[in-house]
C-alpha cells in the first residue's frame, strides 16, 4: 500500500573573561547550589515580566528593521506546536477537541502550564540533550538511555539544570549505580583531549578544540597552552570495562596525577634530544596543570580536579555558562539561536539579540536555573505565539533571526515517530505494541538464568566462554529502563534505528526528518507504517471510519494527522474522492495517504 511510503517524506571574549573571578578551586564543591536563604520575588508576577520583557525586546529590532510581525496564531496551528514543542508529540485527538472546544479565555495559558508541568516536558527536553550530550545510537552500553532516563527525572522533580550539570561532570562509578556516569561511560575509550573539547563544547558552549594542537586560529587569546590547562582538569579521569562481566557497563573513575609546571614541563623536554621521545615525554606531561580559561591556575589534589571544573561551569559569576544555556534552550523552541551556532560563542559571533540573550541568562541564573519557568515565559510570549506567515517589511527581507514569525521546521526524528506513535495510540492494534517494549536487561536477566542453570547442572559447552553474571546490576538497569514511558523508549529506540542510516559520510546525523532512500526503506518496512496502512479491525482506518458519513470521517483524519479541521474546500475534495472510486477502503487509505504526504504533517509550524 502506498501508505507507508508517506512516512520518509514526511560579545563573548568578555563574557570568557568573567570566568576568572571564580572561587578557590580546593574549596569544597557543594552537591548542588544552596538557594534556600535566596529571597525571591514573587513568581507569578516575575515570569509576567519576563514573559513582557522578552517581546519588548524583540520589538525593538523589528521596529529598528521596519517590520511588522505576524499575527497571532490560531488555536488549531497553536495547539499542535504547544505539544510538539512541550511534548515531542502532537496531541492526541481527546487533547485537540479539548483544547479547540473550549471558551475559556485564558486556556493557552492554562495549558502551557499544565504541559510542563507533564512528565513528557522532561523527557522532550532530556531528547533533546541527549542528541547534544550522547547522539543518537552512537553511545554504548546502552549509556544514552540509562543518562536519559536519569536525567528526565531530575527535570521532572525539578531539580536546577546547573545541579544537573554538577552532577554529569562529577559523576563516579558505574552507570548501574549512578546513571550520570553514563555522560563518560557512552564513550568507547576517554581520551583527555577530545573529553575536554566535548565537555567545554557542550556545557558552556566554548570551542577550544582548534586550540589542542597549536594557538586557537581566530582567538588571539586562546593558546596551546590554554587548551592544555583545561584539558588537565580530565586527565584523571578513567573509563573501565570488564570484559567478561555482565552487564556491560562502564565504571568510572579519577587516578592521582601529580601537577606538573609549564617550566617544569620545558626543563625536562629540553633535556631530550630524540624527537620522538620527546613528543611522548610532552603527550604524557602537557595534561598535568589545570587552568581556567583565561583564569587562574589550580593548585588542589588531582582527585579535586574535576570538581573543581564542574563548579566553575555552574558559578554565579560564569555568565557564559548562563549565555549559552539560555541560547541552547532558546533554540529547542524556535529551531535557532539567538547567537549561531549555538555552541560556538566567540570574540567574532554576535548574538541577534544580545540584550535579550543577557536578560534571560540573568533570569536563569537567579531563579535556580528552573527550566519550567524559562520555557512557561518564552511560550507564553507574543513572540513565540505568532503564526508562521504574515510577517511583512517596508524594505528588505525578513530573517528568521528577526523573530517577526515563528519559524517552520523539519520535526526532529523523534518528533517523527512521536507523530507516528500518536496515530497508532488510536488503532487497538498497535495500542498493546506501544505499551509493551523490548527492556535489553530482561533479555539479558533472562539469558543470565539460562546460561547459570547450565553451569550449575554441568551442561555448559566446552568452548563456551566463562561470564560473570552481576545479578544486582542487571535489575538497577532493567528497572532504570523501566522507568522510562514505553511511549518515550520506543520513540528513542526509532530514532537510534533512523541515526545509524541516516548519518553523513563523515557520520555526522541528521537533526530533521529527513529523506534518503534508506531512511525511507526503513519505514516502509517498519511494523508501525505497516500497522498504519492497513484497513481492518483495530486499525487506524478503522478508527476513522467509527466517525459516521464521510465529511465526519475527513474531519476525524484531519484532527489526527493536522490537529485541525480540514477547510470546506478540503472536506469536498476528499469527499468526492472517495465516492468516485469503485473500491472505498482503498480510496480511504490513499486518501490517507495523501493527507500524510504533506509537508504540514512533517513540520512544525
Amino acid at each position: 500500500m502506498r501508505l507507508t511510503a508517506l512516512f520518509g517524506l514526511a560579545a563573548a571574549v568578555c563574557a570568557l573573561l568573567a570566568f576568572q573571578s571564580f572561587a578557590a578551586a580546593d574549596d569544597p564543591a557543594p552537591d548542588h547550589p544552596d538557594r534556600k536563604t535566596e529571597a525571591k520575588p514573587d513568581p507569578v508576577a516575575s515570569e509576567a515580566n519576563l514573559t513582557a520583557a522578552i517581546d519588548a525586546e524583540i520589538a525593538k529590532l523589528l521596529a529598528r528593521d521596519g517590520i511588522t510581525r505576524a499575527p497571532v496564531v490560531g488555536d488549531e496551528e497553536f495547539v499542535r506546536r504547544l505539544y510538539l514543542d512541550v511534548t515531542g508529540m502532537p496531541p492526541t485527538l481527546d487533547e485537540t477537541l479539548a483544547f479547540l472546544g473550549s471558551d475559556d479565555p485564558a486556556k493557552r495559558g492554562k495549558l502551557i502550564d499544565a504541559l510542563v508541568a507533564d512528565q513528557r516536558f522532561a523527557d522532550h527536553v532530556t531528547d533533546q540533550w541527549l542528541n547534544v550530550l550522547a547522539g543518537r545510537g552512537r553511545a554504548a552500553d546502552n549509556a544514552d538511555m540509562l543518562l536519559g532516563a536519569w536525567m528526565s527525572s531530575r527535570i521532572h522533580e525539578g531539580r536546577g539544570f546547573d545541579a544537573i550539570i554538577y552532577d554529569i561532570l562529577t559523576a563516579e562509578g558505574k552507570m548501574s549505580e549512578n546513571p550520570a556516569a553514563s555522560y563518560f561511560g557512552a564513550r568507547r575509550e576517554l581520551r583527555t583531549p577530545d573529553v575536554a573539547g566535548e565537555a567545554a563544547r557542550h556545557f558552556t558552549g566554548v570551542q577550544i578544540q582548534c586550540a589542542q594542537c597549536h594557538d586557537h586560529p581566530y582567538e588571539e587569546a586562546w593558546k596551546e597552552t590554554d587548551f592544555n590547562g583545561v584539558a588537565s582538569f580530565f586527565s584523571t579521569l578513567r573509563l573501565r570495562r570488564q570484559g567478561d562481566m555482565r552487564p556491560r557497563q562502564a565504571i568510572i573513575g579519577d587516578q592521582k596525577v601529580r601537577i606538573m609546571e609549564p617550566a617544569q614541563m620545558q626543563r625536562r623536554l629540553a633535556g631530550i634530544t630524540d624527537n620522538q621521545q620527546r613528543v611522548r615525554e610532552y603527550e604524557g606531561m602537557r595534561y598535568r596543570a589545570p587552568k581556567y580559561l583565561l583564569g587562574e591556575r589550580v593548585r588542589a589534589d588531582s582527585d579535586l580536579w574535576r570538581k573543581a571544573w564542574a563548579k566553575w561551569v555552574i558559578a554565579k559569576d560564569n555568565t557564559q555558562t548562563q549565555r549559552y544555556l539560555a541560547n541552547r534552550h532558546w533554540s529547542f523552541l524556535f529551531g535557532m539561536g539567538l547567537l549561531n551556532p549555538v555552541d560556538d560563542f566567540n570574540s567574532i559571533n554576535e548574538a541577534s539579540h544580545p540584550e535579550l540573550l543577557d536578560l534571560l541568562a540573568n533570569d536563569l541564573r537567579d531563579n535556580g536555573y528552573d527550566l519550567r519557568r524559562f520555557y512557561r515565559a518564552v511560550l507564553k510570549s507574543r513572540t513565540w505565539q505568532s503564526a508562521s506567515s504574515g510577517a511583512q517589511r517596508e524594505q528588505g527581507n525578513i530573517e528568521n533571526w528577526h523573530f517577526a514569525r515563528y519559524p517552520v521546521r523539519q520535526l526532529s526524528p523523534e518528533q517523527f515517530f512521536g507523530a507516528l506513535m500518536v496515530l497508532g495510540g488510536h488503532a487497538q492494534r498497535q495500542q498493546s505494541r506501544i505499551r509493551a517494549r523490548a527492556n535489553p536487561y530482561e533479555r539479558e536477566k533472562a539469558e543470565a538464568a539460562r546460561y547459570l542453570k547450565q553451569k550449575e547442572e554441568g551442561k555448559l559447552p566446552e568452548n563456551r566462554r566463562v561470564i560473570d553474571y552481576d545479578l544486582e546490576a542487571l535489575d538497577k538497569m532493567a528497572a532504570i529502563i523501566d522507568s522510562m514511558s514505553p511511549g518515550w523508549y520506543l520513540r528513542r529506540q526509532a530514532s537510534r534505528n533512523y541515526a545509524s542510516i541516516s548519518s553523513d559520510d563523515e557520520m555526522t546525523e541528521a537533526d530533521s526528518f529527513t529523506l534518503t532512500i534508506d531512511q525511507a526503506l526503513l519505514l516502509m518496512n517498519g511494523n508501525a507504517t505497516f500497522e498504519l496502512s492497513q484497513w481492518g479491525k483495530g486499525t487506524l482506518l478503522e478508527f476513522i471510519a467509527q466517525a459516521g458519513n464521510s465529511a465526519a470521517r475527513v474531519e476525524r483524519m484531519f484532527l489526527l494527522a493536522l490537529s485541525r479541521k480540514p477547510t470546506e474546500e478540503e472536506s469536498k475534495r476528499f469527499q468526492a474522492f472517495v465516492l468516485q472510486s469503485r473500491n472505498e477502503q482503498q480510496a480511504w487509505e490513499d486518501a490517507l495517504y495523501a493527507l500524510l504526504l504533506t509537508s504540514e504533517f512533517g513540520t512544525n509550524h
